[in-house]
């Protein structure tokens, strides 16, 4: 069945991964402002929670418990925004196999899990979104991160195959393809953008991006956004 519309009693109402800090809060944050009610998901607790983000402790890298983590979350969601994420970079010979797995299974298997776990009720309501965060690495790989780019060439073949699946539905599933961003993401790498705003996009830049597809009108899909600085230059800490 094709729907033209979101039937008027589907609830504004969102849910994030990754929603405690960096890209995650500033979309929470953005949907919000924008009307809706938010859930987010996190793997630690936030340190601050506030009364309009209701957050939910929950590990994503722990595959054989999630399932059953993602029944105890209310359904009655239009929008999913599935940022949760990390970067790990080295030769491939260098991470060892749990290091491997548990980065597929972070950035790409759980957002199959999610996606599997919500769709039957999208279907069900007559529509909704799916916003995939990606990377600027879903588009071309790059030295050092072969594992890491594996997972976010995934990813964007995940949204371009579910796109067509749903459009029926009245499902849209986007991408959007951020570079280097000045978060918590480069807290744990060898290497950070070179300090200033010409060398890194913000998080609610990002976001941004995010409220811009969501806010089209029905029938159009923004298929992908790709969002770079507008100078790349890295340096090693």
């Amino acid at each position: 069945m094709k729907h033209n519309k979101l039937k008027p009693e589907l609830p504004k109402r969102a849910l994030v991964t990754g929603a405690s800090t960096g890209i995650g809060l500033a979309v929470a944050q953005g949907l919000h402002k924008s009307g809706y009610t938010v859930d987010g998901i996190a793997r630690g607790k936030p340190a601050q929670v506030s009364d309009w983000l209701t957050m939910h402790q929950i590990d994503l890298s722990k595959i054989n418990t999630l399932p059953d983590k993602l029944r105890a979350l209310s359904l009655d969601h239009s929008v999913l925004v599935l940022n949760a994420g990390y970067g790990r970079f080295g030769g491939l010979e260098q991470f060892s196999y749990s290091q491997i797995q548990h980065l597929l299974d972070t950035n790409l298997t759980s957002n199959v899990f999610l996606i599997k776990h919500f769709l039957p009720h999208l279907k069900r309501a007559g529509g909704g979104d799916v916003v995939i965060i990606g990377s600027e690495s879903a588009l071309q790989g790059g030295p050092a991160g072969a594992v890491y780019c594996a997972s976010k060439f995934a990813l964007r073949g995940l949204a371009q195959s579910l796109r067509a699946d749903c459009a029926g539905n009245n499902i849209r599933v986007m991408l959007i393809n951020p570079g280097p961003v000045a978060t918590e993401f480069f807290a744990e790498t060898s290497f950070e953008p070179k300090s200033g705003e010409v060398y890194s996009l913000t998080a609610e830049q990002v976001a941004e991006s995010v409220l811009h597809a969501i806010q089209q009108p029905r029938n159009v899909v923004i298929e992908e956004i790709n969002l770079q600085p507008m100078h790349r230059s890295f340096q090693k800490k």
